[in-house]
């Protein structure tokens, strides 16, 4: 059938031995680490001006937000008293139309005023003799006259 290897090849440790022949690559002799990171090292100054900068961004950005808040909510207000008055000028529109129609103005007239309707035996005609007839008064020619109401017309226009 099949023959079996029976040799130790696939456990061939000679090859995993450290040869010293092999040697560790060694650092650049002009690059020296330091012992400190550099987040450790850095400006204390600088960190907290700008931790300072993030605080005063972030109160601005806050208080702008509070502020759009607050005028929002007044222009919402703001809308409502103006629906609120608009409704309120309907109602009374309509209140004043139904005011000026004829039975109320005779029922107020009746009632608040006390006004009664005519009757036949009140009523007269008055009967002019001639439509054709017209009189025109005369003007005065008198210059004394003209004169008197010259200094009418001025005295009435000086309001004495």
């Amino acid at each position: 059938m099949y023959a079996y290897n029976k040799s130790n090849v696939a456990y061939d440790l000679s090859r995993f031995d450290v040869d010293e022949r092999v040697k560790k690559p060694k650092a650049a002799p002009h690059i020296k680490m330091h012992a400190t990171s550099v987040a450790k090292s850095g400006n204390w100054f600088v960190t907290i001006v700008l931790v300072t900068f993030a605080a005063v961004v972030a109160f601005f950005f806050i208080s702008s937000k509070a502020a759009l808040s607050e005028v929002t909510t007044q222009i919402s207000s703001k809308t409502t008293e103006l629906q609120e008055a608009k409704s309120e000028n309907v109602r009374l529109q309509a209140q004043l139309d139904n005011m000026v129609t004829l039975s109320k103005v005779e029922e107020m007239a009746i009632s608040e005023l006390g006004l009664r309707k005519t009757t036949k035996n009140q009523v007269r005609y008055i009967y002019v003799q001639d439509r054709t007839m017209v009189q025109v008064a005369e003007k005065e020619e008198n210059v004394f006259a003209s004169l008197k109401n010259w200094l009418d017309g001025v005295s009435d226009y000086l309001g004495f």
